[in-house]
């Protein structure tokens, strides 16, 4: 019997669902997923809705959408990742189409899913929201109805433009619930607001298929499901037994690796599209051709280069096998001329011979044309001569090997120290032309190699790293490093690095000897104008800068005559330590990321926390990492230059998700948006715990919440403001569905008027703890719970 029959005859049987596991991730290529959830079905944003600025007030959208693999279980993801606006969701429903060209569901089939446990969600600008997940018989290779109500206008609607499946638009109000398709009678050709579906079955996870128009499916027969990676599915469902992989579509139409277009460069949307997929186990990797053939066009091949190597450099680093696939032919399309072919064909042969890739799928031969190599075959070209027809399609998922479609071992890496990047540095929108930048950071745990995470995440434009080291220093406060300590940082061999905007780079490991409760210098020269910094405004820690050229590599401190509190461009140092099990990823707002606390003393709560992990007998077995911003709200983020930073949903993937070694994360977060929100709803901010706890569980981290410490004092203190915080703080202390909780507000109250920080532990602002509160506050923690 096929695994869908068997699930469809067994629907009705199903009475318990994996809800969240706390299990860290594992390195053995042959694990399960952490929760037993794999997607099934995805699709990248690639902009918003033209001509829509206020979204779909009053209206239904009925996405159809096409399965992979089959389970017992759904969940489904819903964005506004491109949004500028928070949009509300009324009414989320999923069901079986009856076919996947009308917008009618087979009957008895329709459910509705909710968002921690309601039934309406509010999706900050920026963000995601993962359903609750739901007992379902979802059919293999078969079509889902996704639909979505939203009561009001809103903003721009984030989409996937390039569907080649036709969806639905119903007329006004509330249809989301009606298995007839009577209502929706517009048709559109893209997919609003949805993009993954994920289920809970026998699959051992998903492949994800990272690429441009080519692996979007341009110019395959609409509604036919004809995409090479839809004919890589069916090779997969095709194996004797159940069907072992799902496969993701992270393709967008003119896609580039190094620049955006109207769509963000794959570099910048890494960790949403693909380091973060449920389940995920590999990825086959197809870009490069419009950076070849696209405006501005790429004449050096070793920038394309560079980029593929970046790729697989983080893939590999979250333990994902990667397959790169060589770039078709394009002859004959109106981009073409006889240089760019020697860019395409240099390219191809990095990505045959140069060992970078776990596997190879030789799509560039699959598809030439024998007589004239530089062009697609006349039976697979549809007939622009770049993209592939139907035919073309199948013969492109004919070549991936299957037997490599699997997770490779992630190695020892964990995170020792992170920041979270919270906006451009005003003053410097041309960036820092022939500066060198030493930022000071301080390590958690120790290792026998190093790797450093450098961010443009927040910048508009590439920035150029011209040089960059790293090497011990003799002082926290200070710019001189430990003599024979200095070592060059490089990316893919090389000794600078062009970063896109939007985007982060991993560097190569790093030969040097890093001690736990330490401190680092890393340097980095940016020669050339760029665009805006991005930065961490308040690192507690004083770093330095001169704009007197390359010092990257000075072991002494002398040129560098500028102190400063920020962090600029260096987000995350890896050590290697077969020692160390995994790291602990603080997530919050100014309490977390240690105003008041003493400068260069490491007196943040989280730094607390590593030296209490640290005492412990025998090595140190868990990393501190720290993704505070000062100013963070749950639900808004800052604009301009305000220090808050994109809202905890908005970074979630990028300051939590993605961190190496990860295992558990404290999150405390709510404040600002209680102080802050000229109407704060406790609800609002219960439902955004309860999201938070959920995406985070669906990547197999533990997650442990703190209660919001007293805010009687500061400026913009209310009695109905405290009584948000009492009623989160109630939620916080007796809910389910954390793993567990730190009561953060009973260790720094005031005895004797508890909307206060005691005076012993107060800096003063009544809002922000005195170094003495933060220790108060690591010392609250049970580190048996962080393990």
């Amino acid at each position: 019997m096929s695994y869908v029959r068997k699930m469809l005859q067994t629907a009705g049987t199903v009475v318990a669902l994996v809800l969240g596991s706390t299990t860290a991730v594992s390195a053995d290529p042959a694990a399960p997923p952490p929760d037993g959830w794999v997607g099934t079905w995805s699709a990248a944003a690639t902009g918003t809705v033209p001509n829509l600025p206020t979204g779909y007030a009053d209206r239904t959208i009925r996405n159809v959408v096409h399965t992979s693999v089959g389970g017992s279980g759904v969940r489904v993801t819903l964005t506004n990742v491109l949004g500028t606006t928070a949009v509300r969701m009324d009414a989320v429903t999923v069901a079986v189409a009856a076919v996947g060209t009308a917008p009618n569901a087979v009957a008895g089939t329709m459910r509705s899913l909710t968002f921690g446990g309601a039934t309406s969600v509010t999706i900050p600008a920026g963000g995601e929201a993962l359903s609750d997940p739901i007992p379902y018989a979802v059919p293999e290779d078969g079509d889902l109805l996704v639909s979505v109500y939203t009561p009001a206008a809103s903003g721009p609607v984030t989409y996937h433009q390039v569907a080649n499946q036709t969806s639905y638009l119903s007329v006004t109000g509330d249809h989301a619930a009606e298995e007839s398709g009577a209502a929706f009678t517009s048709a559109i050709t893209f997919w609003p607001y949805v993009s993954g579906v994920d289920v809970l079955g026998e699959a051992e996870g998903a492949v994800v298929t990272l690429g441009d128009s080519i692996t979007d499916g341009n110019a395959s027969t609409r509604n036919a499901n004809h995409r090479w990676p839809d004919y890589l599915a069916d090779r997969l469902i095709a194996e004797p037994g159940a069907t072992r992989l799902g496969v993701l579509n992270a393709g967008i139409s003119s896609n580039r690796l190094l620049s955006n277009t109207w769509n963000p460069n794959a570099l910048s949307r890494l960790d949403r599209d693909v380091l973060t997929a449920p389940g995920a186990r590999s990825v086959v990797v197809l870009l490069g051709i419009n950076d070849i053939g696209g405006q501005p066009q790429h004449h050096e091949p070793s920038e394309i280069i560079a980029g593929l190597r970046q790729v697989a450099a983080q893939v590999q680093a979250k333990g994902m096998r990667i397959t790169g696939g060589t770039l078709t032919p394009f002859g004959g399309s109106s981009n073409y001329t006889e240089e760019l072919e020697g860019v395409r064909q240099a390219v191809n042969a990095f990505i045959r011979d140069s060992g970078v890739f776990d596997a190879v799928a030789d799509f560039d031969a699959a598809l030439r044309d024998p007589a004239a190599p530089t062009r697609l075959r006349p039976d697979y070209d549809s007939g622009d001569h770049l993209h592939p027809k139907d035919a073309g399609y199948q013969a492109m998922a004919a070549v991936v090997d299957l037997d490599k479609l699997d997770s490779r071992p992630a190695g020892h890496w964990v995170s020792t120290w992170q920041t979270a990047m919270a906006r451009t540095t005003p003053g410097a929108d041309l960036g820092m032309p022939n500066y060198s930048i030493r930022n000071v950071v301080h390590t958690s745990v120790g290792g026998d190699a190093a790797r450093v995470r450098l961010s443009n995440a927040l910048g508009s434009a590439p920035v150029l790293m011209g040089r960059v080291t790293a090497a011990l220093a003799t002082r926290p406060d200070g710019p001189e490093a430990v003599a024979g300590t200095m070592r060059e940082v490089t990316f893919g061999g090389l000794p600078s690095v062009t970063i896109p905007a939007g985007a982060e780079v991993l560097s190569d490991p790093i030969a040097l000897d890093v001690p736990a409760d330490a401190d680092l210098l890393v340097t980095v020269y940016t020669p050339s104008p760029s665009g805006p910094v991005t930065e961490h405004p308040r690192s507690y820690q004083t770093s330095f800068r001169t704009a007197d050229g390359d010092h990257a590599a000075d072991e002494q401190g002398s040129a560098f005559t500028q102190p400063t509190t920020a962090w600029y461009y260096v987000t995350g140092v890896d050590v290697s330590s077969s020692g160390v099990h995994g790291a602990v990823v603080t997530f919050g707002d100014s309490i977390t990321d240690g105003d008041r606390s003493t400068t260069s003393a490491n007196h943040r709560w989280p730094d607390i926390l590593a030296d209490r992990l640290a005492a412990e007998n025998g090595p140190t077995k868990l990393g501190v990492v720290n993704s505070g911003l000062s100013g963070n709200r749950i639900l808004d983020s800052s604009t301009g230059t305000g220090i808050g930073g994109p809202n905890a949903y908005a970074r979630l993937n990028r300051d939590m998700l993605t961190t190496s070694g990860a295992r558990t994360v404290i999150v405390l977060e709510g404040v600002n948006d209680i102080l802050n929100l000229a109407h704060p709803d406790p609800e609002a901010l219960k439902l955004a715990l309860k999201q938070l706890a959920a995406q985070a569980h669906a990547q197999g981290l533990r997650v442990i919440v703190g209660t919001i410490t007293p805010i009687k004092g500061w400026r913009s203190y209310t009695e109905e403001r405290d009584a948000v915080r009492q009623a989160v703080n109630s939620y916080i202390r007796t809910s389910a569905d954390f793993d567990a909780v730190i009561d953060f507000d009973a260790v720094v109250r005031d005895p004797a008027d508890p909307q206060r920080i005691d005076p012993a532990y107060d800096s003063g602002d009544h809002l922000h703890p005195s170094d003495a509160g933060y220790r108060v506050m690591a010392e609250a923690i049970d580190l048996r719970t962080l393990r």
